[in-house]
């Protein structure tokens, strides 16, 4: 389990008005999540090519919740969770926070998950990619870090799991450079993982300061996106953050967007501290994943997942 230094955390439910919310918000019975825990654990104890997964009780709880209790929608994408991170190194090996690619996007504060919870008990996490240098810094990487930092600020976070999250993408700064790294293949990549994989999705994406030259590039994503996560996408006029204290409230927010939280200096100090903190933790993620040469069947593999990448490829060189 990460470890969290002490900050304000607004909005903050006890574990007791959890497990009330779980039951009205999500309808959860207690003996029914018991049965299907143990049936899960059951499965992966029968299955060759999970025995190196997490099977613990709080993430096999965030894929029933996430699934609506469904076992085989539960079981489906537990395994594409951590077949994903045997099939794609470049997103989920080599977790050292201490890496200097890893440090340079902790020191400008690309990802911030932001301490506490918004009015509606949701985790919030403020995505500031503007801020990544096209030139010298991979999107790759990019990706690597936020899924970093995004799995130490949820797990075994209970409230996030049942009340969900949502996403502030501030997209100032962004260029055409930044666009130009923005590939179809890239972006069909993201949303495999971010959409098949995880075992919740946000339950709103609040895009910030649009610039026009990336326009195209939320076309194509939303192109990419599933009609119920395209209504999810809110996009807010330049420097208009009022729709956005609207649906989230004062306390979660930065000053720098009109909140009541702490600075995104701060925050950006903040994390970089947890990172440090967290490395054992961060170095130990990686190797809970499939084994593909355990599993019943034929294996999977990169291509099998992300076959259309080629396509994507070829398509452009045309």
């Amino acid at each position: 389990m990460p470890e969290k230094d002490s900050v304000p955390e607004p909005n903050t439910l006890t574990p007791e008005e959890i497990l009330e919310a779980a039951k009205n918000d999500l309808g959860e019975d207690p003996k029914k999540l018991q049965d299907c825990l143990e049936h899960l654990k059951k499965w992966i104890d029968q299955s060759p090519h999970l025995q190196n997964i997490k099977k613990d009780d709080m993430i096999l709880k965030t894929f029933l919740r996430g699934c609506k209790y469904s076992l085989e929608k539960s079981k489906e994408k537990l395994d594409f969770f951590f077949t994903v991170r045997a099939t794609l190194p470049d997103w989920f090996d080599d977790w050292d926070p201490r890496h200097e690619v890893i440090k340079k996007f902790l020191n400008q504060g690309v990802y911030l998950p932001l301490p506490g919870y918004d009015k509606h008990g949701r985790y919030c996490v403020l995505m500031r990619p503007g801020k990544q240098d096209p030139a010298t810094q991979k999107l790759e990487a990019g990706f690597k870090v936020s899924t970093m930092l995004m799995e130490c600020a949820l797990t075994d976070n209970e409230q996030a799991q049942v009340k969900g999250f949502v996403l502030i993408q501030d997209m100032s700064g962004m260029t055409a450079s930044h666009a130009a790294m923005i590939n179809p293949a890239l972006a069909k990549k993201a949303m495999t993982v971010w959409q098949d994989a995880n075992p919740q999705n946000p339950k709103a994406i609040h895009f910030l300061n649009m610039p026009p030259v990336l326009v195209a590039v939320f076309t194509m994503i939303q192109n990419l996106q599933k009609e119920k996560m395209r209504k999810r996408n809110i996009v807010h006029q330049k420097g208009d953050y009022s729709k956005l204290i609207e649906d989230v409230g004062l306390d979660i927010l930065p000053k720098e967007y009109g909140g009541n939280n702490v600075s995104v200096d701060v925050l950006t100090e903040y994390w970089k501290r947890e990172a440090e903190k967290n490395r054992d933790w961060f170095l130990e993620q990686p190797k809970y994943k499939t084994d593909e040469s355990k599993r019943l069947g034929k294996p999977k593999n990169h291509s099998d997942i992300f076959g259309i990448e080629g396509s994507f490829r070829k398509l452009e060189i045309d």
